[in-house]
């Protein structure tokens, strides 16, 4: 085979669409490069600080709850140390009178206003000595009250009730301590009252949106602080048992409902402090995480701005690089053509001899006729027909010098209607004819009947079967077969153009189309033949390719679509298009 090499650059999309696809696909890389990783960087921080918050505030409630529970324990403690101070105190006389038990509750009082009044209990539960605002529980019998039961019953000598609502029918708790004075079992007991435990209560609050409660174990409201839930109601919130100490968050109507919970020491109570979910807005502001915010919000709409500015820049480089890539390909194809011209030279001498050797003849034949040495007189009508012969012969030298500065003349892309068929007749009968004859190489000319007609460019084309057929005359040397094959599939026609001639090796295949390569002897082949085709047939949106044996010939088969679109070549016989 002969003068293989062709150009394995690839050709632009051309046309606006084709960079407006560049900088689409240059913003999203760019964008997935520098600004995504931001933007997830901004997201992860974000939710670490929701984290934060949310873990800051349960840590805020939870040492509330366990600052509120300590005070309580020790609040309660102190009743209870009261009492004992008061049943201990060796002045009082066993059973008390209503009288002395007056003057203890006084004392107590002034200690603490939660305390209601104040009973002394002998061992069967009756009420011996009162002091109070219910003087008629006196003489009642508590024997089988559940507070009174529990605590003859039990090992320890004091005892903190529920709420309930015993003989007075109003609720209240009850502390109580036991003794046995000269053999005797005998009980002291006094009333708290719980709406002064929630005021004591109140009091323990923080500055902000958080409500107390006291439950009891079964998750009954003992004392109850910034809602309206009644006392001796279940709760909505039952913190476990265990652990003693915690925090939580649970679903109310749809919002995140913040809590925490301390078991307190001196009675089966728990402490309950709840909170609201701090809005997204005092989430954002806090910490000044707002100024946070906007400054990453800045400097991601300052990257957003750089990337769109790089992109831009890219698509300009990329047309600036097209247009010096198309400009290149057309001084390629250029050289191309007058190395081609080169090599046809000596058959269009001839061909233009022929025509120039017509007109010398008539010439001189009829310079003779109108000798009249001669005596042969030249009548009009012969004239005329040498003439007609004269004119014939120039018109068609000219046709033959047009048709090569046709061939060599660079022109703009004129995309029209064609047909493949014709084009091919033209090189084969024209350009290559003479040729094709001396090498006494038959043409096979198979080609489809109903070939639809393509939108190419007839100029660029026709020097991409020039080329092949040049290279396969080489390669058939003095004789051979040339077969030329055209068919259509799925809206794209196919040539195919075989020879017999001498075939390439499996790497000069692979070489084919690179530029300067070529198989011809040193000084026979420029090697840009086939490196201009190929980039002619992918201007064109085409494609080719080439099959061969070594001692069987080649076939370059070569693929174009019906319509070329969103292209329009700037320049003629160009490699690359834009």
């Amino acid at each position: 085979m002969t003068n293989a090499g062709s150009n394995s650059g690839n050709t632009t999309d051309g046309g606006d669409g084709h960079y407006r696809n560049l900088l689409l696909t240059t913003l999203l890389r760019l964008l997935l490069i520098y600004f995504l990783p931001v933007v997830l960087l901004a997201a992860f921080f974000h939710i670490q600080h929701r984290h934060l918050i949310r873990d800051t505030r349960l840590a805020h409630l939870q040492s509330i709850a366990e600052h509120q529970a300590y005070t309580l324990d020790l609040f309660l403690r102190e009743r209870i140390i009261n009492l004992e101070n008061v049943i201990d105190d060796p002045r009082l006389n066993v059973p008390p009178t209503n009288i002395e038990l007056q003057r203890h509750l006084d004392n107590l009082r002034k200690t603490s206003d939660t305390f209601v009044d104040l009973g002394w209990f002998n061992a069967a539960g009756d009420l011996i000595a009162y002091a109070g605002p219910h003087p008629d529980l006196e003489s009642r019998n508590y024997g089988l009250e559940a507070w009174f039961l529990a605590l003859r019953g039990s090992a320890k000598q004091r005892i903190i009730t529920d709420t309930y609502m015993g003989f007075r029918e109003q609720p209240h708790f009850t502390i109580a301590v036991n003794r046995v004075i000269d053999d005797r079992y005998v009980v002291l007991r006094a009333v708290l009252s719980p709406e002064r435990i929630e005021e004591y209560v109140a009091t323990l609050q923080h500055p902000e949106r958080i409500s107390t409660a006291l439950l009891s174990e079964d998750g009954m409201v003992q004392v109850i602080s910034g809602k309206e839930i009644k006392v001796s109601t279940p709760s909505p919130l039952k913190p476990p048992r265990h652990p003693s100490i915690g925090s939580d968050i649970t679903k109310r109507n749809g919002s995140d409902v913040f809590y925490a919970w301390t078991w307190l020491k001196t009675t089966s109570w728990v402490l309950l402090v709840e909170g609201e979910d701090p809005s997204a807005a005092a989430a954002l502001i806090s910490g000044g995480y707002a100024t946070v915010i906007i400054i990453i919000g800045g400097i991601l709409l300052i990257e957003l701005l750089l990337i769109v500015h790089r992109a831009r820049q890219v698509v300009r480089h990329k047309r600036k690089t097209d247009k010096q890539e198309a400009d290149l390909s057309g001084q390629l194809v250029q050289a191309a053509k007058l190395a081609t011209v080169g090599e046809l030279a000596a058959g269009i001498a001839h061909e233009i001899n022929n025509p120039l050797a017509i007109i010398a003849e008539e010439t001189g034949l009829v310079r003779d006729l109108m000798d009249p040495s001669f005596g042969n007189a030249l009548s009009d009508e012969e004239l005329r027909n040498h003439l007609d012969i004269i004119h014939d012969a120039t018109f068609r030298a000219r046709d033959i010098t047009r048709k090569l500065l046709g061939f060599v003349r660079q022109e703009k892309v004129i995309l029209a209607q064609h047909d493949v068929c014709k084009i091919l007749d033209g090189v084969l009968d024209g350009m290559l004819g003479r040729e094709l004859e001396l090498s006494n190489i038959r043409v096979v000319r198979d080609y489809s009947p109903h070939l639809p007609e393509i939108t190419t460019d007839r100029h660029q084309l026709e020097q991409v079967f020039l080329n092949i057929v040049k290279n396969a005359i080489d390669a058939m040397e003095n004789e051979g077969t040339l077969t030329v094959h055209t068919s259509s599939i799925h809206s794209r026609v196919i040539i195919s153009i075989s020879d017999t001639g001498v075939g390439m090796t499996r790497e000069q295949v692979d070489k084919a189309f690179l530029p300067f390569f070529t198989t011809k002897e040193v000084g026979k082949g420029t090697g840009l033949g086939l490196s201009v085709s190929y980039g002619i047939i992918k201007g064109l949106r085409g494609q080719i390719s080439v099959d061969s044996e070594l001692g069987r010939g080649s076939m370059f088969t070569i693929e174009l679509p019906l319509e070329l679109v969103s292209s329009k070549p700037e320049r003629s016989h160009g490699g690359k298009t834009s």
